[in-house]
C-alpha cells in the first residue's frame, strides 16, 4: 500500500507544482521565484506535520517530495554561474536553503 500512497501523492504534488508555476508564470514572468517558493512553503509544511507527528507517506514522501523541488533550484543557479551571474545564483540558493531551513523550523516550532 505504502508505494500507491508515494505514487498517488507524487503524482498530486508534481500536478499542483506545475499548476502553481503556470499561476506564479503569468503573474511574475520569473521561474525563479516560483521554484522559491514552492521549496520554502513546502519546507513550512513538512516541518508542521512532522511537528504534528503526521509522518504519512502519501503527504511527506509523496505529494510534499514532489512538490518541492531541489532539481530545478540547482538547475537554476547552474544557469546563473554559466551566465556569470554568481551573486545572483548564490543568493537563489542561500533564499531557497535558509528559507526553507528557517521556514521548516518555525512551523516546527509553532505547530
Amino acid at each position: 500500500m505504502s508505494l500507491i500512497e508515494i505514487a498517488l501523492g507524487g503524482f498530486l504534488g508534481a500536478m499542483a507544482r506545475y499548476l502553481f508555476y503556470l499561476v506564479m508564470e503569468n503573474r511574475w514572468r520569473q521561474p525563479k521565484i516560483a521554484t522559491l517558493l514552492v521549496n520554502v512553503l513546502g519546507s513550512f509544511v513538512i516541518g508542521a506535520f512532522v511537528a504534528s507527528g503526521n509522518l504519512s507517506v502519501f503527504w511527506l514522501t509523496g505529494f510534499l517530495g514532489a512538490f518541492t523541488t531541489f532539481s530545478t533550484m540547482a538547475l537554476d543557479a547552474v544557469k546563473d554561474f554559466e551566465d556569470g551571474n554568481w551573486l545572483a545564483g548564490i543568493s537563489y540558493l542561500a533564499a531557497n536553503l535558509i528559507g526553507g531551513l528557517g521556514l521548516f523550523v518555525l512551523a516546527y516550532t509553532i505547530f
